[in-house]
C-alpha cells in the first residue's frame, strides 16, 4: 500500500480524493493530492494521539487559513502546523513510542542530527528532503509541525525573542555542517559556528527555557516563539483568543481551532479572505525535494548519500 492510500484505506478521505481538479482557479495536481493524502493521514494520526491523552491543540498558520476559507488544504500548499499550550505540548514530547513506523515524532531527543526548535511527526516512508539539511543523518521523511504556544510577558518580550532568534540560528547551522557544497556566506557561519564550539542540545534547551520563562497564567498574550521567521510583532497573538477551541472544518475532518481564529488570522494575514497574486501561489517550501512513494533513505541512496 502507498502511503497516500493509508487515509483512503481508513475511510477519512473519499477513494476519488487522489483526482486532479481546479480549485480556485489553480490547478491541483494528482501528485499534490497525493502529498496532502499523507499529510492527511499524519493529522489523523496525531489528533488520535491528543485525543488519547487529552491533550490540547489548535490548527494555527496555513492550517487555520486553509480550514477557514476552503474547509481542508488551500490550493497551493503543502503543510499543515499546529499550536499546542506549552503544558500539552511538554506532555506531547514524552509520548514518542505511540508512534510506530512509519509515523515518527521528531525532536532532537528523538533524532540527534536534527535540531529544528519544535517537534515535527514524519512518516518514514515518505521523502520531505531539505536539499541544504540532507547531509545530516536525521528523519526527512514528509511532516507536519507541532509549536509549543506560549505564556508571553511583553515586558522585555522582544530582547528574548530576539534571543530565540540568535539561538534557533545557531542550531540551523548545527544542520549545515556536513553539508559538502555550502556557498561562501555558509562557509563563513558553519566557521564562526565552529568557533565557539557551540551544543546543539544546550541551544535547544536554552531557546525552551525563554520560551516558556513567562509563569503568568493570566498573562495577556502568547506566542510561538520557537519558529522565529517572522518579525515580533507579527508573533505577539492575545492569549484571549486561544481560551477555548471552536472545532473547523479540515478536508472532511473535524479539527480544534483557537476560538478566536478570525482575529488571529487578521493578525497574521491581514485581509485573509483575500487570495494571493497568481504568481505567488505554488509549493511553498522551496529547496525540499518531497516524494510521496519512496522512503527518504531510499532518496538519498539515489543522491549518493548513504550514513
Amino acid at each position: 500500500m502507498k502511503e497516500y492510500e493509508r487515509p483512503i484505506e481508513k475511510g477519512i478521505l473519499p477513494k476519488n480524493y487522489i483526482r486532479e481538479e481546479v480549485m480556485c482557479d489553480f490547478l491541483v495536481t494528482e501528485e499534490r493530492k497525493k502529498m496532502w493524502a499523507v499529510i492527511v493521514d499524519l493529522v489523523y494520526e496525531f489528533d488520535k494521539v491528543c485525543k488519547k491523552h487529552d491533550l490540547r491543540y489548535y490548527m494555527i498558520y496555513g492550517s487555520l487559513l486553509g480550514a477557514v476559507r476552503h474547509k481542508g488544504f488551500i490550493p497551493w500548499d503543502d503543510d499543515f502546523d499546529v499550536a499546542m499550550p506549552r503544558t500539552d505540548y511538554d506532555r506531547f514530547v514524552e509520548l514518542a513510542g505511540e508512534f510506530q513506523n512509519p509515523y515518527f515524532l521528531q525532536t532532537p531527543y528523538t533524532d540527534p542530527e536534527s535540531a529544528y526548535s519544535y517537534a515535527k511527526i514524519r512518516n518514514s516512508n515518505t521523502t520531505g528532503v531539505s536539499t541544504m539539511f540532507q547531509y545530516n543523518d536525521f528523519n526527512q521523511g514528509m511532516w507536519i509541525t507541532v509549536f509549543p504556544l506560549d505564556n508571553w510577558d511583553d515586558n522585555g518580550g522582544e530582547a528574548r525573542y530576539h534571543e530565540i532568534r540568535k539561538l534557533t540560528t545557531h542550531n540551523s547551522t548545527f544542520m549545515r555542517l556536513k553539508n559538502p557544497n555550502l556557498d561562501d556566506a555558509n562557509q563563513r557561519r558553519v566557521a564562526a559556528y565552529l568557533k565557539e564550539k557551540r551544543d546543539p542540545i544546550a541551544d535547544y534547551e536554552e531557546i525552551h527555557r525563554l520560551a516558556s520563562s513567562c509563569k503568568d497564567p493570566n498573562s495577556q498574550y502568547v506566542m510561538m516563539a520557537a519558529l522565529t521567521l517572522e518579525r515580533y510583532e507579527k508573533k505577539l497573538l492575545h492569549a484571549a483568543d486561544f481560551a477555548s477551541a471552536a472545532e473547523l472544518e479540515f478536508e472532511g475532518m473535524k479539527l480544534p481551532a483557537p476560538v478566536g481564529y478570525e482575529n488571529v488570522l487578521r493578525k497574521l494575514y491581514g485581509d485573509f479572505m483575500q487570495f494571493p497574486p497568481v504568481e505567488q501561489r505554488g509549493l511553498k517550501h522551496a529547496g525540499t525535494v518531497f516524494d510521496t512513494e519512496i522512503p527518504y533513505k531510499e532518496y538519498l541512496r539515489r543522491e549518493g548519500i548513504v550514513f
